[in-house]
C-alpha cells in the first residue's frame, strides 16, 4: 500500500514540475526518496524545537488541559492526582507534545505540499498559500470543536455513568481522576479531532493524484458514510456513540463540501485542456457502448475457455470402441520391399553413380580398360 501511495505522489510530483530548461525532466527514483528524507527530517526538527520550546510552559499548559473540567461544571468535582512516579513528568511531556503539534501545524502541512508539489511557477505558488490557511484553519477548527464542545460534553456523559452504577452517590462528593489519563484522553480528542477535518486537504491531494474525481465521489456516497463511520469509531478514545456521531457528522459535511469542490477543478481543468478530457469522454462512451461479459445470457463466470474458443463451433468427437483381444493369432505383417542392390559390372564389382566415385575407382576403371 505505501508503495502504491509513494509512486502515486511521485507522479504527481513529475506532472506538476516545472520546466528545467529543454522541457520537462523527470527525476531519478533515487532523488525522490532524497526529497523525502528531506522533508522528513525538517519535520522532525521543527517539532523537536517546538516540544522543547512548549516545555517551559508546561505549567500554564496543563492548567488550560484542565479547562474542559471547568466548561463541565465538574471542576469541584473531580480531582485529578498522579499515581505513578512518573505521572508527573509525563504529563508535562504531553501537554508540551500537543502544544507543540498544534504550533508547528502550518510548518508541516507546508513541508508536506512542497514535497507533493515541486518547482511551483510564481503564478502557482499564489495558490498554495490559501491552500495552507485553509488547511491550518481546518485544523484549528477540529481542535477548538473538539476542546470546547466535544470534551465537556464526553466529560459530563462518564460522571453520569459513574453515577448511575453508585446510586447512593450525592452531588457534593468528589472522585479521583488519574491525571496521565485525563491528559491523554483529552490531547487524543483534539488531536484526532484536528486531523479528521483535514478530511478536505486529504480528498483534494486524491483528486489532483487522479485517484478520485467528481463522478466517482458522487456515485459512492453511500460508500463513503459507511467508511467514515468506521474510521470515527476507530480513530476515537470513547466507544459511545455521541462522540462518533460528533465527529462523523462534520468528516461528512467536509466530504459534501469536497464533492462540489471537485467539480469545480474538473470543471476548470475542463476549460485549460479541453482535447485531453474530449478524449477521456469518447473512451468512456466507447466503454459504455460496449456490453459487458456478464450480460451474455450464455456467459458462464466459471469457464476457462478463451474469447477464441467460444468462437470456434467444437463438433462433438464419436466415441470409439475399446479394441477386443482375441485368441485368434493377428496375422503376419506383409513383407516389406527390399531396396533394389546395384547392378554389378561385368568384374563382379558393384558399379557406383560417377558423383560416388573417388580417384581411385577411377584409377582402377582405367588400369582395367587397358588391359581388356
Amino acid at each position: 500500500m505505501w508503495k502504491w501511495l509513494f509512486q502515486k505522489v511521485i507522479k504527481v510530483r513529475e506532472r506538476v514540475a516545472v520546466d528545467l530548461g529543454e522541457g520537462d525532466m523527470e527525476k531519478p527514483f533515487l532523488e525522490h526518496l532524497e526529497d523525502l528524507r528531506t522533508m522528513i527530517v525538517r519535520m522532525a526538527i521543527t517539532l523537536c524545537v517546538t516540544v522543547v520550546g512548549t516545555f517551559f510552559w508546561a505549567k500554564d499548559l496543563i492548567a488550560l488541559v484542565r479547562y474542559p473540567l471547568h466548561l463541565a461544571q465538574l471542576e469541584n468535582k473531580i480531582i485529578l492526582t498522579p499515581i505513578a512516579p512518573t505521572d508527573a513528568f509525563m504529563v508535562q511531556v504531553n501537554v508540551s507534545m500537543m502544544a507543540g503539534i498544534i504550533l508547528s501545524f502550518p510548518l508541516l502541512l507546508y513541508f508536506l505540499l512542497q514535497f507533493i508539489l515541486p518547482g511551483l511557477r510564481a503564478t502557482e505558488k499564489k495558490i498554495i498559500f490559501p491552500a495552507l490557511a485553509v488547511g491550518v484553519g481546518l485544523f484549528l477548527t477540529g481542535v477548538g470543536f473538539a476542546f470546547f464542545l466535544v470534551s465537556p460534553g464526553t466529560l459530563i456523559f462518564f460522571y453520569e455513568c459513574i453515577k448511575d452504577i453508585n446510586p447512593g452517590v450525592k452531588d457534593t462528593q468528589v472522585f479521583q481522576w488519574s491525571v496521565i489519563l485525563y491528559v491523554k484522553f483529552i490531547t487524543q480528542f483534539v488531536l484526532i479531532f484536528g486531523a479528521c477535518f483535514e478530511t478536505p486537504v486529504v480528498v483534494m491531494a486524491l483528486v489532483k493524484m487522479g485517484i478520485l474525481s467528481y463522478k466517482v465521489m458522487k456515485t459512492t456516497r453511500s460508500y463513503a458514510i459507511v467508511a467514515i463511520a468506521i474510521v470515527a469509531a476507530v480513530v476515537t478514545p470513547t466507544q459511545d456513540a455521541l462522540t462518533l456521531g460528533l465527529l462523523a457528522v462534520p468528516m461528512y459535511a467536509l466530504y459534501e463540501i469536497c464533492i462540489w469542490l471537485a467539480w469545480w477543478m474538473e470543471k476548470k481543468d475542463r476549460a485549460a485542456n479541453p482535447e485531453y478530457y474530449k478524449g477521456l469522454d469518447e473512451d468512456e462512451k466507447a466503454m459504455a457502448a460496449e456490453p459487458a461479459a456478464w450480460d451474455n445470457e450464455e456467459y458462464n463466470p466459471w469457464s476457462t475457455a478463451s474469447e477464441d474458443d467460444d468462437e470456434e463451433e467444437v463438433t462433438p468427437r464419436k466415441p470409439v470402441s475399446p479394441t477386443v483381444s482375441t485368441d485368434t493369432a493377428a496375422p503376419e505383417p506383409a513383407d516389406e520391399p527390399k531396396p533394389e542392390t546395384p547392378p554389378a559390372d561385368e568384374h563382379g564389382s558393384d558399379a557406383k553413380p560417377d558423383s560416388e566415385k573417388t580417384p581411385d575407382d577411377h584409377t582402377r576403371e582405367d588400369e582395367k580398360k587397358n588391359t581388356d
